[in-house]
C-alpha cells in the first residue's frame, strides 16, 4: 500500500491515535472547566407553611460567559418556581413567577433573599422542618445541573453544600 511498510503503518495509526485523543481531553478539560464555575453560598429554606416553602442563597457564575438558571426541580416539591417580587400600578408587591430563566453574568452573582428573588417550593410531598436538609437541582443552560442541599432554617445558613455541579448528574 503506496510503499509504505507495515511498521510505518502502525506508527501512524498510533500518531493519529494518540492526536484524537488529545484533542479529547483538551476538549473535556474546557468543558469541565467551565461547568464547574457556578457555586452556592448561604442556602436555607424556611420551615414549611401551607404546603410551600420559600429557598434562599447565592448563586456565583465564576466562568468567563454568562449563563442562565433556566429551572429548578426537588423531589420534595411537586414544582418549584422562580418568584420575583413587583409593585402593581396600585402600590402593592405582588410575586410573579420569573418567565425565561434567571440571567447570570460571568464573574457576578445572584442573590436569593427574602423580600426578592427567591425559589417557591410548591406542594410538598412532607413538609420538612427545621434541621432536615431538601436537595435542589438548579439546571443552568451552560453549566447543566447543579445539586445543593439546603437546609431548613428559620434564621438561614452560612452555607450551602454542593453535591454535584456535573452536567448529566442529574437525579
Amino acid at each position: 500500500m503506496f510503499g509504505l511498510s507495515k511498521l510505518r503503518l502502525v506508527e501512524i495509526g498510533i500518531a493519529l491515535l494518540l492526536t484524537v485523543a488529545a484533542i479529547i481531553f483538551v476538549g473535556l478539560t474546557v468543558w469541565a472547566a467551565e461547568t464547574g464555575r457556578i457555586s452556592v453560598a448561604g442556602a436555607w429554606a424556611d420551615p414549611a407553611g401551607g404546603g410551600s416553602m420559600a429557598a434562599y442563597m447565592t448563586i456565583a457564575n465564576r466562568g468567563h460567559r454568562a449563563d442562565v438558571l433556566k429551572r429548578v426541580r426537588s423531589a420534595t416539591a411537586k414544582a418549584v418556581e422562580i418568584n420575583q417580587p413587583a409593585m402593581t400600578a396600585d402600590g402593592m408587591t405582588q410575586v410573579r413567577k420569573v418567565e425565561g430563566g434567571l440571567p447570570i453574568e460571568a464573574g457576578a452573582s445572584l442573590v436569593l433573599s427574602p423580600g426578592g428573588l427567591h425559589l417557591m417550593l410548591i406542594g410538598l410531598k412532607d413538609a420538612p422542618n427545621a434541621g432536615d436538609d431538601i436537595l435542589l437541582t438548579l439546571e443552568f443552560d451552560r453549566a447543566g445541573p447543579v445539586d445543593v442541599l439546603v437546609p431548613v432554617s428559620s434564621v438561614g445558613s452560612d452555607a450551602a453544600r454542593v453535591t454535584a455541579a456535573l452536567p448529566g448528574a442529574g437525579n
